[in-house]
C-alpha cells in the first residue's frame, strides 16, 4: 500500500490507480523491458503515477494535462521527485490528432475509461512484441452503456495480435441492448496474424 500512496502526503488530490492497473502494474512494468509505457487518456495521472513508482517512464497522453501538470509540480517538491521525473506529458486529442508513436516504440499501453476502437490498430503498431495492453472501459453507469462495445467486439478486435491473458465482460444497460463493460490484459504477440 505504501507504494501506491506515495504521493498521499504530497497532495490532497491523489487518486488511487484503477484496481485492474494495481493488479497488473508489476507485470506490465516488467514486460516493458525499459521502454516507456503509454497512459492513454491519462486524466489525473493516477495510473501513470503507480507505474512510475515502479521505475517506468510513462508517457501521459491526454487533451487536457493541466491537472496532471499541477500534480507533477507538487511531487517535485517532495521525496517523490523521482516519480515525477519519469512522467512525460504529451498533449494529444485522441479523436482528432494523428497518432504520433512509431512502430514498437512503447513497452506497454494502459487505456482506462476511454473507449475509441479506432485506436486499437495504432496500439498494435506501437506496442513492442511481448508488451502488455491493459484496457478497461468506463463502468456502465447511467447512459454510459450507449457508448460501450457489444459483447465480443473487443475480443475480436484484439484477438489477432494479442494473447488475452485476462478478459472479462459484464452486461450493462437495458435487457434488450447489447452493451458490455470490458477489462483486458493482453500481451502483444511477436507477429500479428
Amino acid at each position: 500500500m505504501k507504494r501506491r500512496r506515495l504521493a498521499d502526503h504530497a497532495t490532497n488530490t491523489w487518486l488511487e490507480a484503477s484496481p485492474l492497473v494495481r493488479k497488473f502494474a508489476s507485470t506490465i512494468a516488467d514486460a516493458a523491458a525499459g521502454l516507456p509505457i503509454l497512459d492513454v487518456a491519462c486524466g489525473s495521472g493516477r495510473n501513470a503515477l503507480l507505474l512510475s513508482q515502479l521505475g517506468c517512464t510513462v508517457i501521459c497522453v491526454d487533451r487536457d494535462l493541466s491537472g496532471l501538470a499541477t500534480q507533477r509540480l507538487r511531487l517535485r517538491r517532495t521525496a517523490a521527485m523521482r516519480v515525477s521525473e519519469r512522467l512525460m506529458l504529451q498533449r494529444l486529442d485522441l479523436v482528432q490528432d494523428p497518432w504520433p508513436f512509431g512502430p514498437c516504440a512503447v513497452g506497454g499501453i494502459v487505456n482506462v475509461h476511454f473507449f475509441l476502437p479506432a485506436l486499437f490498430p495504432s496500439f498494435v503498431s506501437s506496442l513492442s512484441p511481448g508488451g502488455y495492453l491493459l484496457f478497461e472501459t468506463a463502468p456502465g453507469c447511467g447512459g454510459n452503456y450507449l457508448e460501450l462495445p457489444k459483447a465480443g467486439d473487443v475480443k475480436t478486435a484484439l484477438g489477432k495480435a494479442f494473447d488475452l491473458e485476462f478478459y472479462q465482460e459484464g452486461k450493462v444497460g437495458p435487457h434488450d441492448y447489447d452493451a458490455v463493460t470490458v477489462r483486458v490484459l493482453a500481451r502483444r504477440r511477436n507477429r500479428a496474424i
